[in-house]
């Protein structure tokens, strides 16, 4: 029986070779030395008779072969483990390290959060800001959530949302009926998005301001708490300008609108066990809830 099934602690090294890249790394999680990481990688190769990597100076790359034959080995290992847990009283759920932007935390995630933990009561949640520029700990993030047009290369992209871009403000700011008197009033942007002032008046036909945005911010939260202070016309995706609208602190500049380009994408972490039963549930939420917003 299993006659085939190679020994699983070079299992375990491939595993952790194919996600972290390199047999020190390797090593290091499993708790032995790089030559030893190597050995197992060698024998498992060795056993099966195709090579699983391309070795090119420190790192390692997957083959064919090695790219089709890690899904199924790291989730039979995902299985084990929770099987283990659930029969024999260890943690239901590990520690789930989820993180995102500051204004998609404050404005989307962190209202819903609670509906999560009545969901998965037993899996304790780890959340954390991500800065823009800020480099990925993908040795520590199981689930990071970003912005852009989702062609990262380092982990699983799934797209979460895309929103369209309103133009908010303050309701004693409303510019009226024509849109172009937008120009007139002082501009809020938010630096690191493509969806600008620029893009917005060049692509309704309307003249842009002489000079540009009175105020640049690094957060949508930032340009929002601005705009509903009178300081400006902000340009928001409606995702998180949506409860200041519904409140009536902010409304709706103009019926214009930029359509959406970017949005919020869910990047698994090649590092990272992406077949955990608490990450897959984590994942699945979040898309769900998603797909509620509309977006």
């Amino acid at each position: 029986m299993y006659q085939e099934l190679p020994p699983l602690p070079w299992l375990r090294a491939f595993d952790a070779s194919a996600r972290l890249g390199n047999f020190t790394l390797a090593a290091q999680e499993l708790g032995l030395t790089p030559s030893a990481v190597s050995y197992q990688v060698r024998g498992l190769e060795a056993t099966l008779g195709h090579k699983l990597f391309v070795r090119k100076q420190k790192s390692l790359f997957l083959t064919r072969l090695g790219q089709a034959y890690l899904p199924v080995v790291s989730k039979a290992f995902g299985d084990l483990e929770a099987t283990t847990s659930n029969l024999f009283g260890k943690s239901a759920a590990q520690e789930i390290t989820l993180r995102c932007l500051s204004s998609l935390n404050m404005l989307w995630l962190a209202p819903r959060l609670s509906r999560f933990q009545a969901q998965h009561p037993d899996c304790r949640l780890r959340v954390l800001s991500a800065l823009w520029g800020e480099t990925p700990e993908a040795l520590q993030i199981d689930i990071d959530i970003r912005y852009g047009n989702g062609s990262w290369s380092d982990g699983e992209v799934t797209r979460l949302m895309h929103h369209e871009v309103l133009a908010v403000c303050a309701p004693a700011l409303h510019p009226g009926p024509d849109p172009q008197a937008i120009a007139s009033c002082p501009l809020i942007e938010v630096i690191g998005v493509t969806d600008t002032w620029h893009h917005f008046f060049a692509l309704h036909g309307l003249a842009p301001p002489s000079s540009g945005p009175a105020l640049k911010v690094d957060q949508s939260l930032i340009a929002l708490e601005l705009a509903t202070r009178g300081m400006g016309v902000a340009l928001i995706a409606r995702v998180f300008a949506q409860r200041y609208l519904e409140s009536g602190a902010l409304v709706e500049a103009t019926d214009l609108a930029l359509p959406a380009r970017e949005g919020h994408y869910i990047v698994q972490p090649e590092a990272r066990n992406h077949f955990r039963p608490e990450v897959a549930a984590l994942k699945d939420w979040l898309l769900q809830e998603a797909a509620q917003t509309g977006c």
